[in-house]
C-alpha cells in the first residue's frame, strides 16, 4: 500500500513542478499584483487616481501628502508622481510598494531629494546585510533553474517507473531503485524552486527600483 501513496505523491510532485514553471512566467507576464497585500493595492489605486489629477490639474498637495504618508517623507514626489502616473504599474510603481520598507537613504526609508545615484540608496536584506540597488537582472538565470528543475523531477519521475522493472546496477545510482528516495529527491527540487521563485521576484524588483532610480532621478 505504501508503494502506492509514494508514486501518487511523485506524480503530485511532477504536477507541482510542471505549476511552478507557469507560475513565474505568469507572475513575469500577467500576475505582478498579485502578490501585493491588500493594503498595498488600495494604495497603488488610491495613488494612481491622485498621481492623475495631480498630472491634468497640476494641483499637487494631496497626492504629495499621500507620497509621504504611504511611501515615506524622504520619497522624491517628483519620482513618486512619475511612477505613479503611469500606465503600466507593473514597471516601478508596485516594486516600489512591496519593497519601500527595506529601502533606506541616510538611515531613512526611500530616496531623498537629494539623491542623484543608484549608490546612494541601500537595501536592507537583513538588519545586519545591507547592499546597494543592484543593476544586473539575473532574472533570466533564475527561470532557467526552476526549468531545470521541473526536467529534472520529470526525469526522475520516469525513472521511478523504469526502474521497477530494470533496477539500475550501478552502486553510485541505485537509489534510484528505492521509489521513497527519488520521492524525497523530488519534493527537495521542488522546494527549491519554490525558494528561486521568490528570490527572483524579490530581485527582480530591486532590479526595477535600481533602473527607476537610475533613470528618473533628477
Amino acid at each position: 500500500m505504501l508503494i502506492y501513496i509514494v508514486f501518487l505523491m511523485i506524480f503530485v510532485g511532477v504536477t507541482a513542478a510542471l505549476y511552478q514553471v507557469y507560475e513565474i512566467h505568469y507572475n513575469i507576464n500577467v500576475g505582478n499584483d498579485k502578490k501585493l497585500s491588500k493594503a498595498d493595492k488600495s494604495h497603488l489605486q488610491a495613488l494612481s487616481e491622485q498621481a492623475k489629477t495631480a498630472t491634468q490639474t497640476r494641483a499637487r498637495s494631496d497626492f504629495d501628502q499621500a507620497a509621504a504618508n504611504t511611501l515615506s517623507p524622504n520619497l522624491d514626489r517628483d519620482i513618486a508622481l512619475k511612477v505613479f502616473a503611469e500606465e503600466e504599474k507593473g514597471v516601478y510603481a508596485i516594486p516600489l510598494l512591496r519593497r519601500k520598507a527595506r529601502l533606506r537613504f541616510n538611515g531613512a526609508s526611500c530616496v531623498s531629494k537629494n539623491s542623484t545615484s543608484i549608490n546612494s540608496v541601500k537595501v536592507h536584506h537583513l538588519p545586519f546585510w545591507k547592499t546597494t540597488l543592484p543593476r544586473t537582472n539575473i532574472r533570466a538565470a533564475l527561470i532557467t533553474l526552476v526549468i531545470l528543475n521541473c526536467f529534472l523531477v520529470q526525469l526522475l519521475a520516469a525513472m521511478s517507473v523504469y526502474t521497477l522493472g530494470y533496477p539500475v546496477s550501478t552502486p553510485w545510482l541505485a537509489w534510484l531503485n528505492d521509489p521513497m528516495a527519488v520521492m524525497l529527491l523530488i519534493y527537495a527540487f521542488i522546494v527549491t524552486s519554490l525558494l528561486i521563485t521568490k528570490f527572483d521576484r524579490y530581485m527582480h524588483d530591486l532590479y526595477q527600483l535600481g533602473q527607476l532610480f537610475q533613470k528618473k532621478t533628477v
